[in-house]
C-alpha cells in the first residue's frame, strides 16, 4: 500500500471530500462581506485553483478503484459543481456574480488535480 493510500483511506477521503463539497456550497453562496473577511488579500483566482484541486484530488481518493472514466466522471463532477454555484451566484439575490474566470481557474485546479493523482498513480 502507498502512503498516500494509507493517510488517505477511501473513507477518510469520503469524509473529507463531503466536508469539502459543503464548505464549496456555503463560501460560494455567502455574501461577499464574508467572503472578504475570510480570504485576506488572496487572490480570489488562486483560491478557486487550490480548492477545486483539493476537492477533485480527495473526490478522486474517495473512490474504491479509478479508471479512465472515474476521473473523467469525477472532473466533470466537479466541474459541474463549480459552474452550477456560479450560476446559481448570478441568479440568487445574494449580491454575488457570477465569473467565467472563477470556472477557468476552478478547471486549471480540476486539471492539475487528475495529472497529479494518475502521476502519484493513487489507486
Amino acid at each position: 500500500m502507498r502512503p498516500i493510500q494509507r493517510l488517505f483511506k477511501v473513507r477518510n477521503a469520503r469524509g473529507i471530500t463531503f466536508v469539502l463539497i459543503t464548505i464549496a456550497i456555503v463560501g460560494s453562496l455567502m455574501p461577499p462581506q464574508q467572503i472578504e473577511q475570510l480570504t485576506f488579500s488572496v487572490s480570489d483566482k488562486l483560491i478557486h485553483g487550490l480548492y477545486y484541486a483539493t476537492l477533485t484530488f480527495f473526490w478522486l481518493l474517495s473512490t474504491k478503484t479509478l479508471t479512465s472514466q472515474k476521473y473523467i466522471h469525477v472532473g466533470l463532477s466537479v466541474f459541474f459543481l463549480g459552474l452550477a454555484l456560479e450560476v446559481m451566484q448570478y441568479v440568487l439575490p445574494i449580491q454575488r456574480e457570477m465569473d467565467v474566470l472563477d470556472v477557468f481557474a476552478n478547471t486549471i485546479g480540476i486539471s492539475i488535480a487528475i495529472a497529479m493523482a494518475r502521476i502519484l498513480e493513487i489507486r
